[in-house]
Formats: structure tokens, sequence, C-alpha cells
């Protein structure tokens, strides 16, 4: 008897799913991976054209595979020998999505007879239970009918930042997501213009600007006022915690971070190499944490612990302090209170942190650069709100992303571990923390992958 999966999202996740589905399939199996994109691999992090959006990982690191170190380096060698690309080169980002496609098509050719992937351009948008199956009804109106179904959604857009009078969000010179449209609709390469938040895609659309030599001022703000951290080679540092021996609360555990990281100072060692020390503890350090805890670091300590975590490319670290070296790049730490549109600009009114005084900027666009939405209740997602309203999926109680168990199984409204129904990657924050880089989606989508053809 075949066993049909279905993988409802072609991004990195889905991708990974499928090919770690075909590489270990030996019994009839039907792949149906759903993703309304004509390419597959992109995603929202891997559909960029840019050369100068970057892997925020160096090459040498970005393997698919956890047995097979340099996988990538070596493919990124064949197909592109003349850019000398080494282990510590971070390449563009659009060489990712090409990697994955090529990578996915051999896993099917040299997947046994009888295990099919088929490829679904389309769009899932409910999900039925019945005893013996799942019915997914997809936008175009056909139904699947499967065992098994992965939830490989994503990132999603952001919400608009909260404020009295939101009427300025429906306006032209607001764009609603970094990501939502191919060019920036400026007229003129000397307009003001302003980012709110400070992250990744903030980085990713200076550099956009940059590339395009825009002239006009950049002013940046955020809560904290903090921009990502670039990487450097560094010696690595030896763990130093594990679940049992870190400190059970928050503050304590800060401190005895900043107080390693003094130590290793005094040693030589760079504060990156004892952040990345933590990286194969982090999930079960997290775990170790009781709720309230969680929220305590989510509230306090996570927007600093992402600049030194989630860290960019070098280059790209040193376009932005040449920015910020002929004062075109202004980064502000505050919150918006208010929008005024004009004809010709929008003044924006901030309340910066530790000042009095309200600052106002006059800008000729504003862009949203927040991170995506984690309470998945609030997304306007056809497929999420089915399965919210039958009881299938229910949020994690951070609301970062759905509740689940250890191996990926959805947990449902009554508190039950769905056999059909399973998620990998930024659906699993609240339970996993670190659950959105290569390292750890490749980890999941094989166990996975295992779990299910068992």
């Amino acid at each position: 008897m075949t066993q049909k999966i279905a993988i409802i999202g072609g991004g990195f996740s889905g991708v990974m799913v499928a090919i770690n589905l075909l590489q270990k399939a030996n019994h009839p199996l039907e792949i149906h991976l759903i993703e309304r994109r004509n390419k597959l691999g992109e995603g929202i992090a891997y559909s960029t054209p840019s050369d100068h959006h970057l892997l925020n990982v160096p090459a040498g690191k970005m393997s698919a595979f956890g047995d097979q170190h340099d996988n990538f380096l070596q493919w990124l060698n064949i197909n592109y020998p003349d850019q000398l690309i080494t282990a510590d080169t971070f390449v563009p980002r659009k060489f990712y999505s090409e990697y994955l496609r090529s990578i996915l098509q051999d896993a099917e050719q040299k997947a046994q007879a009888g295990v099919l992937l088929y490829r679904v351009l389309d769009e899932a948008i409910a999900i039925d239970q019945t005893l013996n199956n799942l019915i997914i009804t997809l936008k175009s109106g056909e139904q699947l009918f499967v065992d098994q179904s992965v939830l490989a959604l994503g990132n999603f857009p952001p919400q608009n930042p909260a404020i009295s009078n939101p009427s300025f969000y429906q306006s032209s010179r607001y764009v609603s997501w970094a990501w939502s449209e191919p060019q920036l609709p400026l007229k003129s390469i000397h307009e003001p213009l302003l980012l709110i938040g400070s992250g990744l895609t903030a980085i990713d659309i200076i550099a956009t600007l940059k590339a395009q030599n825009h002239q006009g001022k950049i002013y940046v703000v955020s809560r904290r006022g903090l921009f990502p951290q670039p990487h450097a080679k560094v010696e690595p540092f030896p763990p130093f915690l594990t679940p049992e021996s870190a400190p059970k609360t928050t503050r304590e555990l800060v401190h005895r971070i900043r107080e390693e990281i003094d130590k290793a100072d005094q040693k030589g060692y760079n504060w990156r190499a004892v952040i990345d020390s933590l990286r194969v503890e982090t999930q079960s350090i997290w775990n170790h944490l009781s709720p309230p805890e969680q929220a305590r670091f989510l509230r306090h300590v996570q927007p600093y612990w992402d600049v030194v975590r989630h860290r960019i490319a070098p280059d790209v670290h040193q376009q932005i302090q040449e920015l910020f070296n002929h004062q075109q790049l202004i980064l502000y730490a505050g919150r918006i209170l208010e929008y005024s549109e004009n004809p010709d600009h929008v003044d924006v009114m901030i309340r910066q942190k530790h000042h009095q005084e309200l600052l106002n900027l006059r800008v000729s666009l504003v862009i949203n650069c927040t991170n995506s939405v984690g309470d998945y209740q609030k997304l306007s997602s056809p497929l999420l709100s089915n399965l919210f309203k039958s009881g299938l999926i229910r949020s994690d109680s951070l609301n970062l992303g759905l509740d689940v168990t250890k191996t990926g199984a959805l947990i449902d409204q009554k508190g039950e571990i769905s056999q059909q129904l399973y998620t990998l990657g930024t659906a699993c924050k609240g339970h996993r923390w670190e659950t959105t880089a290569v390292r750890e989606i490749r980890e999941q989508s094989e166990n996975l992958a295992t779990g299910l053809l068992n």
C-alpha cells in the first residue's frame, strides 16, 4: 500500500523534508509538495535576486546535510568555479535556493522505485481530518487525500506597529512588509525614508539602497536601537553551560553568560566564541526555564540576544558603518507615536528612549522591517484560520508559534497529540527557541522524515 504525505510549503523546511523522505523511503510513497511560488526552495529568505543580500553564515557551514559538512561548498565550486569561493565566503542568498532545487532533483532521481515526488503549484487553504486520512483543499478547488501532512510554513509578514491612529497604514507612503514589493516605491534617490525595526530585514533594505546609490537620509527606529553584530573568525570556546548547570532564572542566566564573556576576554577569547559555544545546548537550556522565565527572557533579553546571536557578513557590516560615518544612516532607539501625512511627505513623531523631548522625522516613505508575527491566531492565513477553527492546532503558551511535541507532532485544542499533522522550523519556536537556522532545520527535517516513514 502506498503511503501519501503532503508537505505544505516549499521553502527550505519543506524542501528538506521532501529530500529526506526521498532518500530514506524504502516502500511505495507519494510526496505532494505544495507551494504557491513558481520556484521551490526560496521562501522569504532565499527568494531575493540581489547579489547584495548575502547569507548570514559562511558557505562552509551551510550544508543541507549534517554528515556532509562541505556539500554546499562543493556545489558552489562546481557551479560557480570562477568566483573563488572558500568555506569562509558569505555568498548571495539566491545561490542557496539554486542549491536546494539541485539537491532535491538529485534526491528525486536517486529515489527507489515507487517513491514519487509531485510538485503542486497551489495553496493549501483547509485540512479536514477523517479516521483514515487527511483531506487537503487547495485554492484551485482540487483536493488531496493523504495519510500525513507536514506544515512547513516558514515566516509570515509582520504586523503594523500599534499606534493610536493606524489610518496611515493605508497610505501609499507606507510599505507594510519590506518583502511585499519587488522594488521600493521611491521617486528619487534623494528621498529620506524611515525603516521600522533594525534587524536582519532592515539590513537587507539598507544594502539594497546602498547598491542603488541612494543619496537620501535613511532613518531607522527600533525599541532598543541595536543593529546585528558582524561575524568574525574566532578561536572556539569550550562549552561552559549544560541544561543541568545553567541558572534557572533569566537574570542569573544573563549574569552567568556575561561573567563567562569577561573571563574569556581575559584569556584572549572573543565574545562571539562564548555565544557560539551555547549553540549546542540552547534548546535544552530554553526548555529548562519555566514559562514565566521564558516570558521574562522575551521581554528583557531577546533584542540583545538577537544582535549577538544572529550576526551578519563582515562586508555588509562595513557598508553599514560607511553609511554611519557619512551620517546618511541614523539609528534611533524609541517607538513611533503617530504619523501626520501631507501631499509630499509624512511627519513621524517618535518618543526616543531616555529622552524627554519628542523627535519628529520628515520622510517620503516608511517601511516596516519588524519581525514576523509569532501569534499565529492573528495571521491572515486561510489554512491556519481553518485549522484553529476546526480545533486541530493550538498556539504554544508563549504565542511564539504552535503547540508541538519534541517530534514535531501538532497538539490539538483538546491536548491530544496528532498522528497525522506535523510541523517544523519557525512554528516550533516556543518549544525550541533556536529553530530557524539551517543547522536546526536540517536536523528537524531528517528526524521528522524518519518518524513519518516508520
